[in-house]
């Protein structure tokens, strides 16, 4: 070996581990913040249905209809409907269909520099102690699970609101504040 890879090998940091150092700490930044944001509150979310569920005596019948075969799934299992409830996987959000107010379709495009890279739909409730919330999102390949269960949520509840214009925003507004 040559001198200069001799004194080169001996005088240059090891860069792999560097750079693994300076990674992992960025990512584990990262990860609180992705916590702190969608995972904390999820789980607070969560803590608080299951203890509003028991304390109106519903938590038994919703852990029965939810171990049972009957359910209708959409949108990979993201999205489980019972006989009385709506489960929303992941996100903490248990809704009994007399509950919600309004249900509607969210498309969102994601552009860089102009360019339309991504396009996501995604399904808002609204209930009266709730303002619309994004409780299930898709690929747009997902458009037609994403109709059909607004559809599923409308045939359970006749008077909630399906779709976003403003006629339906101010009647939902009417409705929370009666």
């Amino acid at each position: 070996m040559d001198n200069r890879k001799i004194v080169s090998s001996f005088i240059n940091p090891k860069w792999i581990p560097v750079v693994i150092l300076f990674i992992v700490p960025v990512i584990n930044f990262f990860a609180l913040i992705f916590f702190l944001t969608t995972t904390l509150p999820a789980l607070l979310r969560a803590k608080k249905k299951i203890n509003e569920l028991e304390a109106k005596g519903l938590l038994d019948k919703a852990a029965a209809e939810l171990s049972s075969t009957n359910l209708k799934k959409y949108i990979k299992g993201k999205i489980v409907f019972t006989d009385s409830f709506v489960f929303c996987k992941g996100n903490g959000f248990v809704f009994s269909y007399d509950e919600i107010l309004w249900a509607y379709k969210h498309r969102q495009t994601t552009t860089l520099l102009f360019i339309p890279i991504s396009v996501t739909d995604s399904l808002y409730l609204a209930t009266k102690k709730m303002n619309p919330k994004l409780v299930v999102s898709m690929g747009k390949d997902k458009k037609e699970e994403i109709k059909n269960a607004i559809i599923e949520i409308y045939n359970h509840n006749n008077n909630c609101l399906v779709g976003y214009t403003n006629e339906t925003y101010a009647k939902y507004k009417a409705l929370k504040k009666a």
